[in-house]
């Protein structure tokens, strides 16, 4: 398994397992609709995914995540939920470019910046 996947694979992770969460699968035309993309792309994309043993398809069918492919799924969507509460709460950034930046940030930002984040999130909660 790669151990390093590139921001764009990771998108597809999030997609996926936001589209999981929603609807109980995703598919495809799902996928590449999310990522504004063309179904093309995006079965490549998961050929890459299931090579790394991160998602699991049937011919034509749904795409699911494997156990592997949750966790690192979790983490990105995590960290996106982090910096985009961070833009918002403390920089008082409107939700659109909260969400913009944090898609963006998402993949680049180091631990050490995400958990100074978060302990800023968290004092802002116990001192409003």
């Amino acid at each position: 398994m790669d151990n390093h996947l590139t921001p764009a694979l990771e998108d597809y992770l999030e997609i996926i397992l936001r589209l999981t969460e929603e609807n109980g699968k995703a598919t495809i035309t799902e996928i590449a609709s999310r990522l504004g993309i063309a179904k093309p792309s995006a079965n490549q994309a998961i050929h890459h995914l299931r090579a790394d043993g991160l998602v699991t398809q049937d011919r034509y069918g749904p795409v699911y995540l494997t156990e592997t492919g949750r966790q690192k799924a979790e983490q990105v969507w995590h960290r996106h939920l982090i910096i985009r509460r961070y833009l918002q709460n403390v920089l008082k950034l409107s939700a659109a470019v909260a969400e913009r930046d944090a898609c963006m940030m998402e993949h680049v930002i180091s631990t050490e910046t995400l958990a100074a984040m978060l302990k800023t999130l968290d004092s802002k909660n116990k001192f409003p």
